[in-house]
């Protein structure tokens, strides 16, 4: 009765979240005829924008991809032989992730093209740092997994290891979130260098401390 419900739970959220993400075609088709032939893919902080691409790609290719993407994301959660260890609300992080970022990143775009001058810039940073935040608040709550987390071998091969390197990495996706936030109000060109920078560091320590761990017999 459980497996049951948990499929029905879990086919409803993949439904509802695949509509989601298909959605702004709605609002790109309406303002169709409306929008210039190219849309930009980067704002830089001085304002100026780079790497457009037809808008056709921003209206019908990036919610497709997404929705594509969304797919795979419910796939692993779904299936993963260790789903039990994965915390529930790091579930749903990553099974919202598709869907929020296409409603706002999308629709964010058809409007800037439109000629609303939405921050989006601001925006990017913002709902970055929000999901870092937000996953490595839980980060600590899963226990090893195949899908959610950091999935290297070192980690994979013990427990402790796993706990140990995930609750580091959660301290450094917090950080990291609240860094990418003052980058998005701040935005200054020197301190989107220094984010991505972190980002690297954000990737690249725990798995440099997952292999110390390793070394050591942990």
């Amino acid at each position: 009765m459980m497996k049951a419900t948990n499929k029905k739970n879990n086919t409803t959220a993949f439904v509802v979240t695949t509509i989601l993400c298909l959605l702004p075609i709605v609002l790109g088709a309406y303002f169709y005829q409306e929008l210039p032939g190219k849309i930009p893919m980067k704002w830089y902080a001085d304002g100026t924008t780079g790497q457009y691409m037809p808008k056709e790609m921003t209206v019908f290719g990036m919610p497709a991809a997404m929705a594509a993407l969304n797919a795979l994301v419910h796939f692993g959660l779904n299936t993963d032989p260790k789903t039990g260890n994965i915390a529930k609300k790091s579930k749903a992080i990553g099974k919202w992730i598709c869907p929020l970022m296409s409603l706002i990143l999308v629709s964010s775009s058809i409007f800037w093209a439109l000629g609303s001058k939405v921050p989006v810039d601001t925006i990017v940073f913002l709902l970055i740092g929000i999901v870092f935040i937000t996953a490595g608040n839980y980060m600590p709550k899963t226990r090893r997994n195949y899908t959610s987390g950091i999935k290297i071998p070192w980690t994979l091969n013990s427990d402790e290891n796993w706990r140990r390197t995930h609750h580091l990495a959660a301290f450094l996706w917090i950080l990291g979130g609240v860094f990418m936030i003052v980058t998005g109000f701040i935005h200054t060109e020197a301190l989107v260098y220094v984010a991505l920078v972190f980002l690297l560091f954000m990737a690249a320590i725990p798995v440099l401390y997952s292999y110390l761990l390793f070394r050591k017999g942990i």
